[in-house]
């Protein structure tokens, strides 16, 4: 039986193949007494072991060269840094001494009291350099014990690396020919094994259920790291989605490089603004934005969730800031804090709900606690100095919230300009739609606002009645439903007519199939993960304005969400194939 797990999306890409599990060679380390005379030969086997390391390391950073980027070679860098530590150093010899305890065990008990150190830190990319720590340790044991680590290989068979995380050293025991990608219970985006992951090019997915680690070595898999996804045993309907979207994906790739900085417009030439999402300031290091309109949504509330208490005013505006340049005088598009339901804040004591969804978040809760929406709207005002800058209000359900929030933005642009503080006077207040009764009442709230932005992760699971992370219902959750089309064609016929730019910035905004419906329904904003951005980029050049328009008109008038996506299959996914399938053949 098929089974969908959920993860964190770490390295772009598809892979199928089967589960091969790889376990850490040190099950058992050995304890025993150090007495005072023989401290001096610990210490000697100490130097012995980093030395080992030391060349282990240098070995992989050269064999890497030639596979990842030079910026990521330096993660190696890193590791011989921590290694070289005198104070690391002079930490593991006191541990010896004082408790006259063997190398090993003062090793585990050091790292274990620096990963502490580190998991407490605020920013997420310095917690996940615990795994660092981890691997150094792991790497010394290991030489101390004068244990060989095995090659990750599969006996020359295409393989999943399935393990309990991925660690830099792992990089140089990995059979590169045939591994498809890597799965892990922990990590993040931003450990050095993902950053490993993206730069050989391997599909990755970490954070994955536990019961990935339970399945049978060799068992299929599918992963999707675009997604996040890994399907266990998939189905053979699941399997060929899969491999027609790798067929796809080979032709994208060669197709990239011809489209890449060309204008995103319709096949006669309608422009359409693709912008990216951004989770925070370390995604813009990573951001092409010649290939960009902008930044369509920068989630501010990934930067509260990273730390430990509230950012003030002054750190607020340095990131915004750092976004604003980032951008390179594109627009940017910041949500305000966007905390509750399932993005809870540790430092900030919410209350038990029974349905959090559904409850105190967006900007119901920022309205109850204004010194944070004042604070923040302070700090955006401040930084739209730099450049375009736009603020979103998230989860509004009626008029008076927006009221309420224009009086708030009033208010601090009038004090920024009595103290002579720099700062953009006509900056634009947006509203994301993604309650529905949003929808019926937008003509009457549009006056208010300068643009719209639909959510429809949220719209879309709030019209269907279903939680698209509860398994037993998540099926049911198809944005291709008839219903949500028709809402999505309001919400665009209505922000249109009164003058008001509409965008979207859910995951169907980054759905290649979606593309054409969305164009022919009136969009002409659709901001998306980056990975995704080149799918959507070849797809709206596939197409012209009227065959959209056209496409659009015919899937609203379905009658049911199976017959939207057989036109989507027989239409859309045809000429799709078809124009991939031509471009190869005059490459060839």
């Amino acid at each position: 039986m098929a089974r969908k797990l959920k993860g964190i999306a770490a390295a772009p890409g598809v892979a199928i193949a089967p589960v091969v599990h790889f376990h850490p060679t040190l099950d058992h380390i050995p304890t025993w007494s150090v007495q005072p005379g023989d401290v001096a030969a610990e210490l000697r086997r100490f130097q012995a072991a980093a030395g080992e390391v030391t060349a282990g390391l240098l070995t992989i950073q050269k064999e890497l060269a030639g596979a990842i980027d030079t910026q990521d070679a330096r993660i190696y860098d890193a590791q011989l840094a921590i290694l070289h530590d005198q104070t690391f150093q002079a930490d593991v010899e006191k541990e010896v001494r004082q408790h006259g305890i063997n190398l090993e065990v003062a090793l585990q008990r050091v790292i274990a009291r620096y990963e502490a150190v580190f998991e407490a830190m605020e920013n997420a990319a310095m917690r996940e350099r615990a795994s660092d720590l981890r691997d150094i340790g792991r790497q010394l044991v290991s030489a101390l014990m004068a244990t060989e680590r095995g090659k990750y290989t599969a006996n020359g068979q295409d393989y999943l690396f399935v393990a309990d995380e991925f660690l830099p050293s792992d990089a140089g025991l990995l059979d590169r020919e045939h591994l498809r990608g890597i799965v892990t219970a922990h990590g993040g985006k931003y450990s050095h094994g993902a950053i490993l992951a993206r730069s050989l090019g391997i599909p990755s997915v970490v954070g994955i259920e536990p019961i990935m680690l339970e399945s049978v070595t060799g068992a299929l898999a599918i992963v999707d790291g675009d997604a996040g996804v890994v399907i266990l045993d998939p189905t053979p309907e699941h399997r060929a989605d899969y491999e027609r979207t790798l067929r796809e994906q080979r032709a994208i790739d060669r197709r990239i490089a011809e489209v890449r900085f060309q204008p995103s417009v319709t096949l006669d030439g309608t422009p359409v603004k693709l912008q990216a999402n951004v989770e925070g300031v370390r995604d813009l290091d990573s951001l092409e934005t010649e290939a960009i309109a902008g930044i369509g949504l920068f989630r501010t509330e990934f930067a509260f969730m990273e730390r430990r208490q509230f950012p003030t005013e002054e750190e607020q505006v340095a990131m915004y800031r750092r976004a604003m340049e980032g951008a390179k005088g594109k627009p940017v598009t910041f949500r305000t804090l966007d905390v509750g339901g399932d993005k809870p804040l540790g430092y900030f004591r919410m209350p038990e709900e029974r349905n959090p969804v559904l409850g105190w978040r967006g900007v119901r809760l920022t309205l109850d606690w204004p010194d944070i929406l004042y604070t923040q709207m302070r700090a955006i005002l401040r930084a739209s100095a730099l450049g375009h800058a736009r603020i979103l209000l998230p989860m509004v359900t009626t008029r008076s919230e927006i009221v309420r929030c224009r009086e708030v933005l009033q208010q601090l642009t009038e004090d920024l300009r009595a103290n002579a503080v720099p700062h953009d006077r006509e900056i634009e207040l947006g509203v994301m739609v993604e309650v529905p009764v949003l929808v019926s009442v937008l003509p009457d709230l549009l006056p208010l606002v300068d643009f719209v932005s639909v959510g429809s992760n949220d719209l879309v699971q709030y019209l269907l009645a279903v939680d698209r992370d509860n398994q037993r219902v998540a099926k049911m959750y198809d944005p291709f439903h008839p219903g949500v089309l028709r809402v999505l064609e309001q919400i665009a016929i209505a922000s249109t007519a009164a003058g008001k730019s509409v965008s979207i910035c859910g995951e169907i905004a980054g759905d290649h199939w979606f593309t054409p419906l969305l164009v022919g329904m009136g969009y002409r904003e659709l901001s998306m993960a980056p990975v995704f951005l080149p799918r959507v980029k070849l797809m709206l050049r596939s197409f012209t304005l009227d065959e959209c328009r056209d496409l659009a008109r015919r899937a609203i008038a379905r009658p049911s969400t199976a017959l939207v996506r057989k036109l989507v299959q027989e239409e859309i996914q045809v000429r799709w194939t078809r124009q991939l399938g031509a471009a190869e053949e005059r490459r060839s």
